[in-house]
């Protein structure tokens, strides 16, 4: 039975289906949702780390303009959750969230391990092969490592934007030859 589900939710456009499936599975098997955002330097809004100096003057003014923008940084992420929250809860589903700083997949785990979860909802960009191994793939590092079963969302394929190139396309004719 699923009691318990978490959604680990980032700020990409794969982000809405991935969060409308979780409330729907959440209103179907009476589940409460835990939306999880992981402040990660991926993020394309994480601001960038300052570049220190010799002179102790500058690199101090450097640090704190970085600190003022990292908490603007957590402020959004804080907004983005309690809207997402607000939107689940007035579709009738029970949800609280928590926003982490770290590694993706690990922080997935150990949040998944300590709340209890039953199922473990996470996007997928879709990488494979060379891209997957060095970009790294949150999705099957929590596969792997999560202590309850995960369900990975992809995005519907538009068919418009995906469709093969005419010498990809593999008709029945050329099938036949094989």
């Amino acid at each position: 039975m699923i009691n318990k589900i978490l959604i680990a939710v980032d700020r990409t456009q794969n982000n809405k289906f991935v969060f409308d499936t979780a409330v729907s599975l959440a209103q179907t098997t009476g589940a409460d949702l835990m939306l999880l955002h992981i402040l990660s330097k991926k993020e394309p809004e994480h601001p960038i780390a300052p570049t220190y100096t010799y002179y102790p003057i500058v690199e101090e003014m450097n640090y704190e303009t970085y600190q003022q923008e990292y908490a603007k940084y957590e402020q959004h992420g804080i907004e983005f959750l309690k809207n997402l929250t607000e939107e689940a809860t007035a579709a009738g589903v029970s949800t609280e969230f928590s926003q982490l700083v770290g590694n993706r997949g690990r922080m997935i785990c150990e949040l998944a391990n300590n709340w209890s979860a039953d199922l473990v909802l996470v996007g997928s960009r879709g990488l494979k092969g060379l891209k997957e191994m060095f970009l790294g793939s949150v999705s099957n590092y929590v596969t792997h490592h999560a202590p309850c079963s995960v369900l990975i969302v992809r995005q519907p394929v538009d068919s418009q934007t995906d469709r093969a190139s005419p010498d990809e396309t593999v008709n029945d004719q050329q099938l036949s030859h094989y």
